[in-house]
């Protein structure tokens, strides 16, 4: 991943310093993480070595996370972005089908680039019994990271949780699925699939796409819902 640095046409111009250093140094500790786990665990990498990306210093490094694992909640925002960015290009009718199908699309697809990150993902889902707090992306950070997207500061920013309760709200306004479906259970379902199947498909040596796609539409059909035409064709990309 490449580091952020100052440009002649800096997008974050319009940011005082303070705000341009702030959100360039946390986009580089986190992506400095994603570099570092290309070969190994997140429990391995030190701090010391996260600060070198981005190049301050160690005390300095909890200026910007409380702790290491901030970062890993840093790239969830990151990425839970992405998903939506990929969502308002391809899902012009913003469904909640569609919303899904970019979740899983997207996710699947930067997982090839590094399959460690998706599962210290999960990891790290599954050993945090407190309610996970996510920091918020600043605005300097959206633009920062889709400088050439100019209503990337409109888009709602979370994770896992917060795609899902669009997606469910979605379907409901479209009337994409049946009046008596059960929103609660279905989105569990869909977690369930989002979390488990990465773990069997490494496990298995599967492709991670095409069983999250197989499992989603198993849920989905199954829910009593259906795919539209244009759907399908994304789909098949």
């Amino acid at each position: 991943m490449p580091r952020f640095e100052n440009t002649k046409a800096d997008p974050l111009q319009k940011f005082t310093l303070k705000e341009r250093k702030f959100a360039r140094t946390r986009t580089n500790l986190t992506f400095g993480l994603l570099t570092l786990l290309e070969s190994r665990s997140f429990d391995e990498i030190k701090i010391i070595e996260l600060c070198e990306f981005a190049e301050i210093s160690e005390p300095t490094f909890y200026n910007y996370f409380p702790e290491k694992d901030d970062l890993i909640l840093h790239y969830i925002q990151i990425w839970s972005l992405m998903v939506s960015v990929l969502n308002e290009k391809q899902n012009s009718e913003e469904s909640g089908y569609g919303l899904l199908l970019s979740l899983f699309q997207y996710t699947a697809r930067e997982s090839k680039k590094n399959p460690r990150i998706l599962l210290e993902i999960i990891s790290f889902q599954a050993r945090k019994k407190k309610e996970i707090r996510h920091q918020t992306l600043t605005d300097a950070e959206k633009i920062l990271l889709f400088p050439d997207y100019p209503e990337i500061l409109n888009l709602q920013v979370g994770g896992i949780e917060m795609l899902l309760e669009k997606a469910m709200t979605l379907a409901k306004i479209n009337k994409e699925l049946p009046k008596d479906t059960n929103w609660k259970s279905l989105s569990l379902s869909i977690a369930s699939c989002f979390f488990g199947i990465p773990i069997l498909s490494f496990q298995l040596g599967e492709n991670l796409e095409t069983l999250w796609m197989e499992t989603f539409h198993y849920i989905w059909l199954g829910a009593g819902g259906s795919i539209k035409q244009k759907e399908k064709k994304r789909v098949k990309k």
